[in-house]
């Protein structure tokens, strides 16, 4: 039997029979690797299920970052990586820093949610890990960075400038004339200096210090003596004890590098008076302080024992006294009754007593260091009337003890038995 195709599509026909073919290679090349093509769907399942698995327990792929050898953050993405250097490189205030500062690397790794570390931890963590950067101290005086250094050294260094200028017990203050700055950061090792070259920077700051001070001056108390009939000569008693006295004064210096610029008193007071020691004298006329009365009635006015001649009349040089050495204080006696004429301070003779005794008889006692007697006051012989010191011309204490009849100083040895 004949079979005639009508309008037979030769191309068509081709195309089909191709198809065909590559069918029957897959169907073949499927029949023949049943055992690879069934671990590949095993591993494509398996992989499907982790990504599941991962997704339900909630962790997420993300970057270590590995720095100087170890590991010290973990990112979502490298960009937090890159900015992070950024960062650090910005932190560290030295020139070199982005030379010294490493480029980190990553490593693809799984974690669990969203704990990345932001790129200012991650930033810290690289200047931490980087030996040649260190955290430190800059000194800036007036903007210029001058040097840089141990904080610690550096804050000791400006404190023991600054308190270098106090005064002792005073209340201080101080404050450099420039403009000073500490500025803490990070810095690469090599701009640090040492504890000498710090000093030597800083001991060239001026510094102004501000002391008040609070002064205390003791005021000396004085003496007093007090004359008195009542007591014989020789007596001596204190009778009112002496007391120092006090004024406090406060006062605010100013000075640069210890040099002192400014003085201002501002308070001054009197804390406490000075209380005058009053010594109470005895003058009265007694057995002690008489010695034998001359031809004339005199006695000696230095009690014996206490004084020693050492200038007689004329002396070679016109010395017209007895002149009887004895120590500042020994008591003085009339060397008869009579009248004070006068008493008190003159010229040549210091302090100094004149007795008028009558009958044209007068005696003087100079070069005393105190008075006990006043113009006009009657005293008897024996009496204490000064005593010894060396006031007026005189060159150590004396008695300068002259005799004068009707007007002419005559010698005194014969009336007081020292011929």
């Amino acid at each position: 039997m004949t079979v005639i195709f009508k309008n037979l599509d030769i191309e068509a026909l081709k195309h089909k029979v191709a198809s065909a073919h590559i069918f029957t290679k897959a169907f073949k090349l499927i029949k023949e690797n049943r055992i690879a093509i069934r671990i590949l769907s095993i591993c494509i399942i398996f992989l499907m299920l982790v990504i599941v698995d991962t997704m339900a327990v909630g962790l997420n792929f993300g970057f270590n970052v590995k720095y100087e050898g170890k590991v010290i953050a973990t990112v979502q993405n490298p960009d937090v990586s890159k900015v992070a250097r950024s960062i650090a490189v910005e932190n560290v205030s030295s020139e070199g820093a982005d030379g010294a500062i490493s480029v980190p690397k990553l490593t693809l790794t799984l974690t669990v949610g969203n704990n990345f570390d932001t790129a200012k931890k991650v930033a810290d963590a690289i200047i931490e890990n980087t030996g040649d950067v260190v955290k430190a101290s800059a000194l800036v005086i007036n903007g210029e960075t001058l040097v840089c250094g141990d904080a610690e050294v550096l804050d000791k260094q400006l404190n023991s400038r600054k308190t270098a200028y106090y005064i002792d017990g005073a209340e201080n203050t101080s404050e450099f004339a420039d403009q000073v700055e500490v500025i803490s950061g990070y810095y690469l090792k090599r701009d640090l200096v040492d504890e000498d070259q710090i000093k030597l920077v800083v001991d060239a700051l001026q510094v102004k210090t501000t002391s008040k001070i609070v002064k205390d001056t003791t005021v000396k108390y004085s003496t007093k003596t007090v004359w008195s009939s009542k007591y014989s000569a020789g007596y001596s008693k204190i009778t009112t004890v002496g007391k120092n006295g006090i004024t406090r004064e406060v006062q605010l210096i100013e000075s640069v590098n210890g040099e002192q610029t400014a003085s201002t008193t501002l308070e001054k007071q009197v804390v406490s008076s000075p209380v005058t020691e009053v010594v109470t004298v005895g003058t009265a006329a007694s057995s002690s302080s008489n010695a034998a009365a001359s031809a004339a009635g005199f006695i000696c006015p230095i009690s014996k024992g206490q004084y020693k001649v050492v200038a007689y009349w004329g002396d070679g040089r016109n010395h017209k006294a007895i002149d009887l050495a004895a120590n500042k204080g020994v008591a003085i006696f009339a060397a008869a009754a009579g009248t004070v004429e006068s008493a008190g301070y003159k010229s040549d003779y210091g302090y100094n007593v004149v007795i008028n005794h009558g009958n044209g008889i007068k005696t003087r006692y100079a070069h005393a260091s105190a008075l006990c007697v006043k113009a006009g006051q009657t005293v008897t012989q024996g009496q204490m009337i000064a005593a010894v010191g060396s006031t007026g011309y005189s060159t150590g204490n004396h008695l300068h003890f002259e005799v004068i009849v009707n007007g002419t100083r005559v010698n005194p040895a014969p009336y007081i038995n020292l011929g």
